[in-house]
């Protein structure tokens, strides 16, 4: 079942095959520690760029595919700030501090250890592993896992940083937060809290600027580096620069339907899914695009083509540090994973919770404004089930729309390129990973070391009896090579049947095997039980509502 398949790419320029490192028996230690460069997406569904079936101009994520491997079967949490907290800590959230996002712990959540709503000091952080092994630690971008200073990235092992404390806000110099309750943003450098931005603030164009000035802080020192580029494009509200605007304008407007189309069949063309995949479904209470008047499908269309120019904009700034690698001479020497902390998020106006939805009502999104400053735009499920393409769901679900994302591995001088792995991976795996990498052997994860099947001395890390677990907000599920396991509870204390698909051949999850496959089904519920025992997961009660987080945070 498991194999590594050649990526076919209109634009694979692969490069010829690397000498494998050398390993050190039981560590995953490398004769020579390389760079780490971890860049994570905001929000950004499985089929949002080029390599994984977009329309949507990303040269530099696919250069980096045709390179390197893609991960074909990567899964994270339902939400930003779960992933992340088991991103930083290979542990699972419930144990790391993020059981439920700090704006959304249940009544029955609040004061349980492992429900913090922060990233809590029973867990280590990659920086605080890899930092005393000779690591310079750098991150700019989105933190969101702790407000106060000692839940800072300067108090959890990075040398530098520059952090948005919150899940979200306006990518421009305004300040603006993400909801009633978190406005202004707010942003520490080196653990200071900051009372303004640069005038001339963006987002993707500032955080890529501060990782290069802090890599090249100590460039040439001999000491290599671990730099955590969190960019919080394409996440809410879309906003990008007035160039990348114009690029796409008109490119959207025959609608969602035929852009999903077009993607599912190039994501087959490319070898993502077997041709008999069957055509996923549109989300049941979005109509179709022909239904909607002129006014509605420009509405649309623009949403979409602010989204784009977001990705587009993002890429071209990684490639910037690309460029910045190979000048310093520092691109063989340098590992670069790129993900999507979740899948896309289907919110808008009248679809979400009512601080962010009535407080996004307020700004100036006329169609001359949108995408610009002072403007607050979502794409809503309309686009978000394009970006999830072939998945079902969304950002927020532990069905696949919501948890499975892309992963692009990328390291010239040790990873052939060119590759799909259908291994199941996960987002805790990364820490084991880049422990083994700084020759940190003695860490504390959930996760799988990844280096041997980047390397090719494995088809797979986790056997067909290995499973990882999920659960956020009470949408839960368990994850094998083969079957999902999955239920999500719709209303507080609502009773959720568990289903069961196959998704080797049903990608969208649309074909429920729960009363055919009665010993798989049985299995997998152990496998849930076992995994909420072992990780203290509690199913949450009450309301779900956006709330304060805590107190504001201090100096």
């Amino acid at each position: 079942m498991w194999r590594i398949v050649p990526l076919f790419l209109f634009l694979c320029a692969c490069t010829q095959d690397a000498e494998t490192p050398d390993v050190s028996a039981g560590t995953g230690q490398t004769n020579e520690r390389p760079n780490i460069l971890l860049i994570v997406a905001d929000d950004l569904g499985y089929s949002d760029i080029g390599v994984f079936g977009s329309e949507i101009s990303t040269p530099n994520l696919d250069k980096l595919a045709a390179e390197g491997m893609v991960l074909r079967n990567f899964y994270t949490g339902p939400t930003c700030s779960v992933s992340r907290s088991m991103l930083m800590s290979g542990m699972d959230n419930h144990i790391a501090g993020l059981g439920n996002m700090a704006e959304t712990v249940a009544d029955n959540q609040l004061g349980v250890p492992g429900y913090e709503g922060h990233l809590n000091k029973r867990v280590d952080t990659i920086a605080e592993v890899v930092r005393p092994a000779g690591y310079h630690t750098y991150m700019a971008g989105k933190w969101h896992l702790g407000m106060q200073p000692e839940q800072s990235p300067g108090s959890r092992g990075f040398e530098q940083s520059f952090a948005l404390l919150y899940g979200g806000a306006s990518h421009f110099g305004d300040m603006t937060g993400p909801d009633a309750h978190r406005d202004p943003a707010l942003y520490r450098e080196n653990g200071r809290l900051l009372s303004e931005l640069p005038k001339d603030f963006y987002s993707t164009t500032f955080y890529t600027d501060r990782v290069i000035s802090q890599i090249d802080s100590n460039i040439g020192d001999g000491e290599p580096f671990l730099a955590f580029l969190s960019y919080t494009a394409p996440h809410w509200p879309l906003q990008a620069p007035d160039e990348y605007l114009d690029k796409y304008r008109g490119q959207y407007d025959d609608g969602y339907d035929a852009t999903r189309e077009r993607r599912f069949a190039k994501q087959k063309g490319l070898g993502l899914f077997p041709p008999a995949t069957p055509e996923p479904p549109r989300p049941a209470h979005v109509r179709p695009w022909d239904e909607l008047s002129a006014e509605e499908q420009r509405f649309h269309a623009q949403n979409m083509e602010i989204y784009a120019a977001m990705i587009d904009h993002m890429d071209m700034s990684i490639g910037r540090v690309l460029e910045y690698l190979a000048q310093q001479d520092e691109m063989d020497n340098t590992i670069i994973v790129f993900i999507s902390d979740n899948g896309a998020d289907p919110w808008d106006y009248d679809h979400s919770p009512p601080a962010v939805g009535n407080y996004a009502a307020r700004f100036d999104n006329s169609a001359e404004n949108r995408g610009r400053e002072g403007s607050f735009v979502f794409y809503g499920a309309e686009w978000a089930h394009v970006s999830n393409t072939p998945f079902t769901r969304f950002k927020g679900s532990a069905y696949e729309g919501g948890i499975r994302s892309p992963a692009i591995v990328n390291w010239p001088a040790r990873i052939k390129g060119g590759q799909v792995s259908e291994s199941l991976t996960y987002i805790a795996d990364w820490f084991p990973t880049f422990a083994g990498l700084a020759g940190v052997s003695e860490t504390k994860s959930s996760g799988k070391n990844l280096l041997p099947l980047l390397q090719g001395s494995v088809e797979a890390v986790r056997d067909d009896t290995e499973t990882v677990g999920i659960e956020a907000w009470g949408k839960r599920g368990i994850v094998s090579q083969q079957f999902k396991f999955v239920s999500s509870p719709t209303v507080p204390h609502g009773r959720a049947d568990w289903e069961l698909y196959d998704l080797t051949v049903d990608p969208s999850e649309q074909t429920d095997l729960a009363a055919d496959e009665p010993e798989e089904f049985a299995a997998l519920k152990q496998e849930w039980d076992e995994y909420q025992s072992t990780n203290n997961v509690i199913l949450p009660e009450g309301e779900f509502k956006i709330r304060p987080v805590g107190e504001k945070p201090t100096e």
